[in-house]
């Protein structure tokens, strides 16, 4: 009986050892399979630890939408502007580059009093919406693929932002694989 009762214990404790290691493995990346395929296009990131993807709203009468605007001028100034947006939530990123050339590896985002890079958040009251990128943080724009055949542009970020009521939003974990105009 101890034989047995010890046996059922172990059992249980193994069948909870594997149903915890199940679990945990689900949480699996979304982005695992789409990363493999170069023309496949994804943005992600993390906003104060939350998951954030793009999302908008079709039209009723032409139908899908497309939650984001790459610009690359590769062959005149080299600048790049991208807008991400989520429509449902009201919120968006502006990554801007000037003055430069992108590159493979790290690149300098831009800010000044007019345009910054950024994210923002349309719920909130007018002088808070916007939170700037902190360039007294360290912060990184890792560019990982610039396909000049295809006009597809890969990166890896993180930054700090800054609104003007003093409120700070922390985004991490971003990447994406997005196609470009220009």
């Amino acid at each position: 009986m101890k034989t047995q009762t010890k046996n059922i214990k172990t059992s249980l404790w193994l069948l909870t050892l594997m149903m915890t290691f199940t679990f945990y493995s689900c949480e699996n990346d979304p982005f695992e399979d789409c990363r493999k395929d170069p023309a496949c296009e994804y943005f992600t990131c993390k906003v104060n630890g939350e998951r954030w993807e793009p999302q908008c709203k079709g039209e009723p009468f032409f139908g899908g939408c497309t939650p984001w605007d790459v610009q690359y001028y590769r062959k005149t100034s080299g600048n790049l502007g991208i807008y991400i947006k989520n429509e449902s939530n009201k919120q968006n990123f502006t990554f801007l580059t000037r003055n430069q050339k992108i590159k493979i590896g790290e690149n300098k985002l831009f800010i000044n009093e007019n345009i910054q890079t950024r994210f923002s958040n349309l719920n909130l009251i007018d002088s808070c919406i916007r939170y700037k990128l902190d360039t007294l943080q360290i912060y990184s724009f890792n560019v990982t693929k610039i396909d000049t055949i295809n006009y597809f542009l890969s990166a890896t970020f993180h930054f700090i932002g800054k609104n003007d009521c003093g409120e700070e939003v922390n985004i991490t974990d971003g990447e994406f694989n997005l196609p470009y105009r220009f």
